[in-house]
């Protein structure tokens, strides 16, 4: 029995892992920025669907800004409620590079794919 539930803690424990990884390069600014963010991009011959996710510890408003060089994609605010993960979708021809800025209490960061 007891391995039993310790394989079911383990799936668990799984199933609730944040599936959003924020940009390595982006991970000492991010300290400054009061949420959690994570930026994914996939990609086929013709479209590229981009994931922007932000959790913070406290309820706040987040704006979030989606952009491909000079072209804004899409800009919204969404209510986090504390420590639920929301996240941003949109799907637009294929795009090599977007960013995402993110901003709250006067604060923002930038994230991008590679």
């Amino acid at each position: 029995m007891p391995h039993l539930m310790l394989r079911s803690a383990a799936t668990a424990l799984l199933a609730s892992a944040p599936l959003w990884i924020a940009a390595p390069a982006q991970a000492a600014v991010q300290q400054d920025f009061p949420c959690d963010v994570g930026l994914q991009k996939i990609s086929n011959t013709e479209t590229s669907t981009i994931n922007v996710s932000a959790t913070c510890a406290t309820a706040r408003t987040v704006g979030v800004r989606i952009s491909a060089g000079d072209t804004e994609l899409a800009n919204a605010e969404i209510g986090v409620k504390a420590g639920v993960q929301r996240t941003v979708s949109i799907t637009v021809p294929k795009v090599e590079r977007v960013c995402a800025t993110l901003q709250t209490d006067g604060k923002s960061i930038t994230i991008c794919s590679g």
